[in-house]
């Protein structure tokens, strides 16, 4: 999976906001993440990923355990996939 082609994050304050550039400004189209999913969306941005890799990220990165990290990012991700933030590789 990859992320949707055309999304861009950006950094408000300290609010972390997904968008579609040149889209009227409407704020129902927006999508904020936390800082650890700002970071993983950096990360994962221009490259093919999978959830165990995004889990691995998180472990590399902070002191978490596996389990713990593929459960958060699994559930992380089917919201991104019910948001419309993400798209099939082949796409």
């Amino acid at each position: 999976m990859k992320i949707r082609k055309g999304l861009k994050l950006r950094k408000i304050g300290s609010c972390h906001m997904v968008v579609k550039p040149g889209s009227k400004a409407d704020l129902t189209d927006v999508y904020t993440l936390n800082g650890t999913a700002a970071w993983l969306w950096q990360k994962a941005s221009g490259t093919d990923f999978t959830p165990e890799m995004m889990a691995g990220w998180l472990c590399d990165e902070y002191d978490v355990d596996r389990d713990t990290a593929e459960h958060d990012t699994a559930a992380m991700l089917e919201d991104w996939k019910k948001a419309g933030l993400l798209q099939d590789s082949a796409e």
